[in-house]
């Protein structure tokens, strides 16, 4: 797993699965090398989407405010997920 491209704040695509066609932020990882997914709305943070890098296509887009919120070991709010997340797809 590259840790270059899975932080916290990244902008990733899913490709697999039901939510195939969906747009997430990364707000964590798993040991076992999965991360975790949130879109603000359908997948909240407190209950992260699960998924295997493989299945996910990642966006030099990152989340400055999620990211500093992590880091600064603040909570993620689900407002915030939203906000950041549309400001970046439509960047895409």
């Amino acid at each position: 797993m590259s840790d270059d491209l899975v932080q916290i704040g990244r902008l990733v695509f899913s490709l697999q699965g039901r939510d195939s066609g969906r747009y997430y932020l990364i707000i964590g990882t798993t040991a076992t090398g999965r991360v975790l997914l949130a879109d603000g709305e359908f997948r909240r943070v407190e209950n992260p989407k699960t998924k295997n890098i493989k299945h996910l296509k990642f966006y030099d887009l990152i989340a400055e405010s999620v990211f500093n919120k992590a880091m600064n070991g603040k909570r993620i709010t689900n407002n915030d997920v939203r906000k950041e997340l549309k400001s970046l797809v439509e960047k895409v």
